[in-house]
């Protein structure tokens, strides 16, 4: 499905897209005197424009992304990309403090009843629990935070 005939039919989505495009320029024209900085800013913004600030951020990045029809009701999933060819999915989480465990199984759950392997991608802090899981042998997960997460979300923009 086209991208944009399909944001022509939900508003919300693309208010949502405009908003992350803006702050994916901010993040990358060094507004920010500190990385930490743009954390504290991540945790303040719309949950949804996080989400869609991911995807425009892979999508940037040269990848095929797939956006949700919808925001809640995903069913646990914030989106996928196609990283050689093999499809990721996205859960992403606008944290303040550590994030939950339980958020993290059931997301490892959703990968591995699918298959697939995935992205956790968060603002808060990664608990050793959640660390473990993602490191066990029966883990599709990668955590992203901190300063990955600020690394993958800084790179230079071209207009378009």
């Amino acid at each position: 499905m086209n991208f944009f005939r399909y944001f022509i039919h939900s508003t919300r989505h693309f208010k949502n897209y405009r908003k992350a495009k803006k702050v994916s320029l901010k993040i990358n024209k060094n507004d920010f005197s500190y990385d930490a900085a743009i954390l504290c800013y991540l945790r303040k913004i719309d949950p949804f424009v996080f989400e869609e600030l991911l995807l425009y951020t892979f999508k940037k990045r040269g990848y095929k992304i797939y956006r949700n029809r919808r925001y809640t009701g995903d069913g646990g999933i914030d989106g996928k990309v196609r990283i050689d060819g093999k499809i990721f999915f996205i859960q992403a989480k606008r944290y303040h403090q550590y994030i939950n465990l339980q958020h993290v199984k059931d997301f490892n759950n959703l990968c591995c009843q699918y298959h697939k392997f995935g992205f956790f991608m968060h603002t808060g802090k990664t608990g050793e629990a959640s660390r473990k899981i993602e490191n066990s042998n029966c883990s599709n997960i990668q955590i992203v935070s901190g300063q990955t997460l600020i690394n993958f979300l800084k790179y230079k923009v071209s207009e378009k």
